[in-house]
């Protein structure tokens, strides 16, 4: 079996990883990082177009056959799934994300958050801004609150403000850079957040799950994970199993909860399409996701997952940074200075492949210079 993933970054090294002992499976990726270009778990690397994916798609299946193409960056899955019919039909090839009629809903995180208004899903209270219904946003939301670009990877854009003041200050600054805006209640839970993975197949079965509790992140007050670990959550699992089902869901799910402190409610914040950055938590706590969604693409039988909560995993070359921010590096749970035992696994450095003892390092420089 081939298959070609469109994106590489961290999710690509953890999909190939997860992929690489099964023998009669070669997979290949579409990326211009250097995460994955010396990698032993792709038989081949592609340079993404400068004309994009389509162009670049058409120039690798016309020369070679894939039975499954998986998109790993929001922007992929976007174009891959609204492109899905029409490539499969062209090229004989499984294109393994949700339909768009399910996916755009979840991609504009304002028209998410609509949709869970309208089926009594818990979020935080959002507000769609314009420059004439600012007041009247923060009013909904109250102060502190989150300036939320409509569309964006990761935490960019994302600005909390404190007053009315903040808010007409920076929202034309955010929304000349990222697009459309919404203003979100802010939810005061600066200790963790949860990531919630599961796979929903065309039966409705989510049995296929595994649930991420983020207990260190970058930036200090709300990123990307740098530390996390696997935990049992089952009220969290069915809140997310119900948004799936209404949303009639076929394929991968990330989810982002976060937790009330005082009140202990679950809010869903966000959906990607996808499997995340730390895909690998769940690989390394008995779920194989990347064979998961590459055997429902071409009907074979899901494999039985063992999981096994309590894998820690860190993402060195952010938990560094944390490190240097965070007022709590010295009573940090787990330790900061707990860097081995055999429940520790890394995103950034993958033992049996050689080629992420350095990248890692190079990321993590480039993340310094960038972020500080």
């Amino acid at each position: 079996m081939k298959v070609l993933l469109l994106g590489g970054a961290l999710q690509g090294l953890a999909f190939g990883e997860a992929l690489y002992k099964y023998r009669d499976c070669q997979v290949s990726v579409v990326s211009n990082g250097f995460d994955v270009r010396h990698s032993r778990f792709f038989d081949k690397v592609y340079r993404l177009n400068r004309l994009g994916y389509e162009d670049t798609l058409k120039s690798i299946l016309s020369d070679t056959h894939y039975d499954v193409i998986v998109p790993i960056s929001d922007k992929s899955a976007s174009f891959l799934s609204q492109k899905k019919h029409l490539i499969e039909k062209n090229y004989n090839v499984c294109c393994a994300v949700p339909d768009y009629n399910s996916l755009s809903v979840v991609e504009n995180k304002s028209s998410f958050m609509t949709f869970c208004t309208e089926h009594d899903i818990p979020h935080p209270m959002t507000v769609k801004l314009s420059e004439e219904r600012l007041e009247m946003a923060s009013q909904v939301t109250g102060f502190p609150a989150l300036i939320k670009p409509d569309f964006s990877v990761g935490a960019r854009g994302i600005t909390r403000v404190r007053s009315l003041n903040d808010l007409i200050q920076h929202y034309p600054v955010i929304r000349e850079k990222y697009g459309p805006c919404s203003l979100q209640e802010y939810i005061d839970n600066p200790d963790f957040y949860y990531n919630v993975m599961m796979y929903r197949d065309k039966n409705g079965d989510t049995s296929h799950h595994a649930t991420i509790k983020i207990m260190r992140m970058y930036p200090v007050k709300g990123g990307s994970s740098s530390c996390c670990i696997s935990v049992e959550n089952p009220d969290l699992v069915n809140i997310c199993k119900s948004v799936l089902d209404k949303l009639n869901w076929v394929g991968m799910a990330d989810f982002d909860v976060l937790q009330r402190l005082d009140t202990k409610e679950y809010k869903i914040i966000e959906i990607n399409p996808r499997v995340p950055a730390s895909l690998r938590a769940a690989y390394v706590s008995g779920v194989n996701f990347p064979q998961i969604i590459v055997n429902d693409a071409v009907g074979k039988p899901l494999p039985e997952t063992d999981y096994q909560p309590g894998k820690i995993l860190r993402y060195m070359g952010i938990d560094v940074l944390w490190f240097m921010k965070s007022p709590n590096r010295f009573k940090a749970s787990p330790s900061w200075f707990r860097f081995w035992g055999k429940n520790i696994f890394y995103q950034d450095i993958i033992w049996n492949d050689p080629s992420t003892w350095y990248t890692w390092f190079i990321k993590g420089i480039q993340k310094l210079r960038h972020r500080l």
